[in-house]
C-alpha cells in the first residue's frame, strides 16, 4: 500500500474511531494512564553530501578527490506515534516513520591535482574539477524509529504551559539508487571520462547508497496553550553521540568490488528541531501542523573511509565530510484517552 494511502486511511480511522466510540466506552477508556496515538505525514526534502581525499595515496588526485551530492531527495513520510504518561511526571514516546523517496538527483564530481592535470594532459591546467555527471534518483526508501523517555520539569501554575527534558534513541536510514548518466563536465574526454554532453545508461542503476544514522539525544520540549483550542509546542534535541555507517556500490566501476565499493564508519553529531500548532477539536481529538528539521554530520576527525578494489584488499583515504539534512512540513491528527481515576464502585 502506498504511503499516501496509509496516511489517508490512518487519519480517517482516527476520526471514525472518535465518532464511533460510544459514551460508555469513552468513559471506560478515560481510566488509567493518559495515552495518545497519532498519525502524521511529513512532506520532506532531503540532501546528502560526502567527499573524500585520496591525494596522499595518489598525487594525481585533487582534494577533494571525489564528491557526491544528493539533492532535492523528496519523500512523503507516513508516521505513527504512541505517547504514554507515566508516574512522577515521566512520559514515554515511540515513533515510527517510513516513506518512498519520490525524486531527486545525484551529482558525482571528481578532481585532479595540478600534477594530475599535467600528467593526463587535460584541457584545463591546475587543480580542477575534471568530471561531473548527473543521475536521476527515485523509487528508494527512507525509514526511522525512535524511543524517547522524558519528564515534565516545569508547569505554569495556570497550566497554560510547561517544559520537559528527555533522552532519546533514534535510528534514521536512507537508501538511494541513482539511474542513468548525463556527463556535464569532462576535461579528459575518452581517457578519464566520457565527453561532455554524453547521455547513457538510462535504465541502469549506476550507484547505490545506504546510510544509517544511530543517535543518542538529549533534548528539551515545551508547550503553551494560546487558548482552549490552540496550542503551540516545540522540541529541540542534540546528539553528540551519533554513529554512522555509509556504503556505496558503483556498478559501472569494474575496478571496484560490488559489495560494497566504498564504506565509511564514523562518529558525529545530529540536531533535530520541530515546532507545531495544534487545534483541539474535542477533548480527545486534535489536529496538528508543523515544521521539522533534521541534520546529521561527521567530519574527517571522526571517521574511517575505505575502498575495496575488485581484486581484493582494502584501500584507505581521508574523509572530508558526510552530511545529511531533511526538512519539511508535517500534518497529522491524534486521539487521547485515559488520565482519569477509575470511579469507585
Amino acid at each position: 500500500m502506498h504511503n499516501r494511502t496509509v496516511i489517508v486511511v490512518g487519519l480517517a480511522g482516527l476520526m471514525f474511531a472518535h465518532s464511533a466510540v460510544s459514551s460508555e466506552w469513552r468513559t471506560k477508556l478515560q481510566t488509567g494512564p493518559k495515552m495518545t496515538v497519532g498519525i502524521k505525514v511529513w512532506d520532506s526534502q532531503g540532501e546528502m553530501t560526502w567527499s573524500h581525499n585520496a591525494s596522499p595515496q595518489d598525487p594525481t588526485l585533487g582534494n577533494p578527490t571525489s564528491r557526491l551530492t544528493y539533492q532535492d531527495i523528496d519523500s512523503t513520510v507516513a508516521e505513527i506515534t504512541g505517547h504514554i504518561e507515566l508516574p512522577q511526571r515521566f512520559y514515554l514516546e515511540l515513533v515510527w516513520g517510513s516513506g518512498d523517496i519520490d525524486e531527486g538527483s545525484l551529482a558525482d564530481e571528481d578532481f585532479l591535482s595540478a600534477f594530475g592535470a599535467q600528467f593526463f594532459g587535460t584541457t584545463q591546467s591546475g587543480e580542477h574539477l575534471f568530471s561531473r555527471t548527473v543521475s536521476h534518483v527515485n523509487d528508494t526508501d527512507l525509514h526511522y524509529y525512535s524511543l524517547k523517555l522524558g519528564r515534565n520539569v516545569f508547569d505554569r501554575q495556570d497550566r497554560r504551559g510547561g517544559i520537559g527534558l528527555f533522552g532519546q534513541l533514534q535510528f534514521w536510514s536512507e537508501q538511494t539508487r541513482a539511474v542513468g548518466i548525463r556527463q556535464t563536465v569532462c576535461t579528459s574526454p575518452n581517457i578519464l571520462c566520457a565527453p561532455a554532453g554524453f547521455v547513457g545508461f538510462n535504465d541502469t542503476t549506476v550507484i547505490k547508497n545506504d546510510v544509517d544514522w544511530r543517535s543518542l539525544f538529549i533534548g528539551v520540549d515545551g508547550y503553551y496553550h494560546l487558548n482552549n483550542k490552540f496550542t503551540v509546542s516545540g522540541t529541540l534535541a542534540y546528539s553528540p553521540l551519533t554513529k554512522v555507517e555509509n556504503e556505496d556500490i558503483h556498478f559501472l566501476r569494474s575496478d571496484l568490488a560490488q559489495n560494497p565499493s566504498f564504506k565509511l564508519d564514523g562518529e558525529g553529531e545530529t540536531l533535530n528541531a520541530e515546532v507545531n500548532l495544534s487545534y483541539q477539536f474535542t477533548a480527545n481529538f486534535a489536529g496538528h501542523a508543523g515544521l521539522r528539521y533534521w541534520k546529521a554530520r561527521i567530519d574527517n576527525e571522526a571517521a574511517g573511509w575505505s575502498a575495496f578494489p575488485a581484486g581484493g584488499g582494502q584501500e584507505f583515504a581521508d574523509l572530508n565530510e558526510l552530511e545529511s539534512e531533511r526538512k519539511g512540513v508535517t500534518l497529522g491528527a491524534s486521539y487521547s484517552f485515559g488520565g482519569r481515576q477509575k470511579p469507585d464502585n
